[in-house]
């Protein structure tokens, strides 16, 4: 089974990455509009209905811009720290919060 990549966008004006296989995918932040995202992801033969989830990175503006109305709309679990949720001012529906706490990976020798 083979593993897509790509990215809808990246820079300071959005960044939005799409991960999947032929049957399921994730969203790697949306900070550009759902509808943005809706048309570049068809415009590459992606259909909506293989995302099942949108994880963020972090609050920043360029990376959450699309996640308040792509969750609510696709009724989407957001993969989230419980800090970027707060600091982010995203409108996540609570069903739909999937909160996180981050680690960090020790790297054996």
């Amino acid at each position: 089974m083979s593993l897509y990549i790509t990215s809808l966008n990246s820079g300071s004006n959005g960044n939005c990455y799409y991960v999947g296989n032929e049957h399921d995918a994730v969203l790697v932040d949306a900070g550009i509009s759902c509808k943005e995202i809706e048309k570049r992801m068809g415009n590459l033969g992606l259909p909506m209905s293989r995302v099942k989830a949108l994880f963020i990175s972090h609050e920043h503006t360029d990376h959450i811009r699309g996640a308040s109305v792509l969750s609510r709309k696709y009724k989407m679990p957001v993969y989230i720290t419980p800090a970027t949720l707060r600091n982010g001012g995203m409108h996540i529906e609570k069903s739909l919060q999937q909160t996180f706490t981050p680690t960090t990976a020790s790297a054996s020798a």
